[in-house]
């Protein structure tokens, strides 16, 4: 069962970061976790996002097995 916080915008929560941040790996796979920051809150989100709630969901993907990371610190989809 998903909980969601509803004092949070659903756009807030580290479910949807982690859904964004993988749609934004499969498209351009091999990227550090700040090019990768930049892209959602620049072009996909367009407002800043917390940056705790993104490691979050960083971890949340590598967790689950549908990351990881190389040898050179880039980010890879599985």
């Amino acid at each position: 069962m998903l909980l969601l916080d509803r004092n949070n915008e659903p756009t807030s929560t580290v479910y949807y970061l982690a859904a964004i941040a993988h749609g934004c790996l499969v498209e351009h796979d091999g990227i550090d976790a700040a090019s990768l920051y930049t892209m959602i809150t620049g072009t996909v989100i367009h407002k800043e996002v917390n940056f705790d709630f993104f490691i979050m969901a960083l971890d949340f993907l590598f967790l689950l097995g549908k990351i990881y990371v190389d040898e050179k610190g880039e980010l890879h989809v599985y």
